[in-house]
C-alpha cells in the first residue's frame, strides 16, 4: 500500500475529533539551551527538522517519561557517532502541558483511520530519507498535523519500544491550553 500523502492525510485528519492530552512530560538539553524561552520555542527543531516536523515548523519534543527523554537522546548521540561523555552534561526538565486539540498515535484507530503503520514511523530513517530527496512519512504527518491547526501529537518513540513522545507545535498552542516548564527557576543562569 502507497504511503498517504499530505493532502490525502490532512482530509483524513480534519474528520477526526481531537483529543484533549493533560500530563507532565520530559525533555533533556544541553546546558547551554536549558533556557525557558529555549525550552518551549521550538526554534532549533524549527531551523532543523527532526523525525516529526520538517523544517520551517516549530516544534518542542518531550517524552511523556524521563527513561524515554534519556533513551531519546542517547539514541540521537549513538546516530550522529557522537561519544556519550563528549554530550554531557545534560539538563533533564519537566514541562507541565494541557492541550486541548492533539492527535494520539498510540490509539490503532486513530492510525487505521489516517492509514497509518506504527512499525513503518518506527522504522523509517528520516534522515536518510530527506538525504534521498523525500519526505519521510513522519515529516509528512507532522505537517499535516500542523496544517490542521492541531496542537500537537502523540507519537510513539523510535528509542524506548515502551514509550511515547509529545510533538508540541508552540504555534498552534491555544489560549485555554497550557504548556509550562516546571521549576524554571532551578535553571542556572542564562
Amino acid at each position: 500500500m502507497a504511503e498517504p500523502t499530505v493532502e490525502q492525510l490532512i482530509a483524513r485528519l480534519e474528520r477526526l475529533l481531537p483529543v484533549g492530552f493533560g500530563s507532565v512530560t520530559y525533555r533533556s538539553s544541553t546546558p547551554k539551551y536549558a533556557t525557558e524561552a529555549d525550552l518551549l520555542t521550538g526554534e532549533g527543531s524549527r531551523r532543523t527538522g527532526g523525525r516529526w516536523n520538517p523544517k520551517g515548523i516549530a516544534a518542542v519534543y518531550t517524552s511523556l517519561t524521563p527513561e524515554t527523554a534519556m533513551a531519546e537522546t542517547l539514541a540521537h548521540n549513538r546516530y550522529n557517532a557522537l561519544p556519550i561523555e563528549d554530550t554531557m552534561p545534560r539538563v533533564f526538565v519537566a514541562i507541565a502541558v494541557n492541550l486541548e486539540s492533539v492527535v494520539d498515535l498510540r490509539d490503532g484507530a486513530v492510525r487505521r483511520r489516517l492509514q497509518v503503520s506504527e512499525t513503518k514511523v518506527l522504522t523509517v530513517d528520516w534522515r536518510a530519507e530527506l538525504y534521498a530527496g523525500r519526505e519521510p512519512i513522519t515529516q509528512r504527518l507532522g505537517r499535516a498535523v500542523h496544517a490542521t491547526g492541531r496542537e500537537g501529537l502523540i507519537v510513539p518513540s523510535a528509542a524506548d519500544p515502551d514509550g511515547y513522545n509529545l510533538v508540541v507545535f508552540p504555534d498552534h498552542v491555544l489560549p485555554t491550553s497550557t504548556v509550562t516548564l516546571l521549576h524554571a527557576d532551578r535553571l542556572g543562569p542564562a
